[in-house]
């Protein structure tokens, strides 16, 4: 089955060995891997990696999108609708929302404020990892195949505070705050940067698998929209080059090989879907998830995964209050009225 694949954050670790994989299907898909600078370094590696495939069924292309900025959205999201609309293009087999923000060990970081807008700046896990993929799939969901669309949703063991792995960040927790998520008061910070950036990473992933569930809901309700599919994926923890190279000279010559030693010959073997795992492995899970076509579990049309085993969101996503208050607020932080997208006013 033919169709258009995106998938953002298509340079990074993750997202390189999931372009290695779709160029490998038979298909002949039309593949959209958006960038956010043509020239960087990790930018010309994917472009390597394309053109290692030399000629093959696929139609490949690189736009530019930043994601930290709702204009280069829009304006990403109405060039596709136009081609899609058109026939250039055929309609969005799959939307791949893999781009992240992963948390940075030196402070929060904000977005410029943007244009148009009433809102100051936002926090830029909330704003990259959340709100980018609230914009980006509402602004397309007209341009997806309404009976075998997918939009998968890449997650995280972070986003769930009650979950082992999170517990050295603890005992403080990130109060249900959307306003703070969105643009935090700096003087009640945790000095622990890093601490504070991971808890806001989580957030950020609580956050969107929350809006996962209440666009489930509404496609529901919208016709020609209901035989949509949603996915959310953990992938675990992967330390791929891409991430391997922010470490420290120590972190580069001792722990990170040792950790990737672990994952490669003890985790993918005894515990598959543990905290540690390879590019490759959760690739593999992000695809089957994304193009699998007799899937038992997409009847339902929606469905979360921790890698290849089926799961449960954590609980605070599935408070219905906390849905329809994020929801609301997403919105507006946007400046997006349901009006504009392909949902049916509920």
């Amino acid at each position: 089955m033919d169709g258009t694949i995106i998938l953002t954050g298509a340079t990074g670790g993750l997202g390189q060995e999931l372009t290695k994989r779709l160029l490998r299907r038979p298909e002949p898909y039309t593949l959209v891997f958006p960038v956010r600078n043509s020239k960087h370094a990790h930018t010309i590696k994917l472009r390597q990696i394309i053109s290692s495939h030399g000629k093959s069924s696929h139609i490949t292309s690189m736009p530019e999108l930043n994601l930290a900025y709702f204009d280069s959205i829009r304006a990403f999201a109405s060039d596709i609708n136009n081609k899609v609309s058109s026939g250039v293009i055929p309609p969005i087999r799959a939307l791949i929302l893999n781009a992240a923000l992963c948390f940075e060990p030196n402070g929060l970081q904000f977005t410029e404020k943007q244009k148009q807008s009433q809102h100051p700046p936002f926090e830029m896990h909330f704003a990259v990892n959340y709100l980018a993929n609230v914009l980006l799939s509402l602004l397309l969901l007209g341009s997806i195949d309404q009976q075998h669309g997918r939009i998968v949703f890449t997650s995280s063991w972070a986003h769930d505070i009650h979950r082992p792995e999170n517990q050295r960040f603890g005992p403080k927790k990130l109060s249900w705050n959307v306003a703070d998520l969105a643009h935090p008061d700096m003087s009640k910070l945790d000095q622990d940067m890093m601490s504070e950036a991971m808890r806001r990473y989580g957030a950020s992933k609580l956050a969107l698998v929350t809006f996962m569930h209440t666009l489930r809901r509404r496609l529901d309700r919208t016709p020609h929209l209901e035989n949509i599919t949603i996915v959310g994926v953990d992938p675990g923890a992967m330390l791929h080059d891409n991430l391997a190279e922010r470490g420290s000279l120590a972190d580069r010559a001792f722990l990170i090989p040792l950790i990737q030693l672990y994952t490669r010959l003890i985790a993918r073997y005894f515990w598959p879907n543990g905290m540690f795992r390879t590019a490759e492995k959760s690739a593999q899970d992000l695809l089957r998830v994304a193009l699998e076509s007799k899937a038992s579990w997409a009847h339902p049309k929606e469905a979360y995964f921790n890698g290849n085993e089926l799961a449960e969101t954590a609980i605070e996503s599935r408070d219905s209050k906390k849905q329809k208050e994020l929801w609301g607020m997403s919105l507006r932080y946007v400046d997006l009225d349901e009006g504009q997208t392909a949902l049916a006013a509920l």
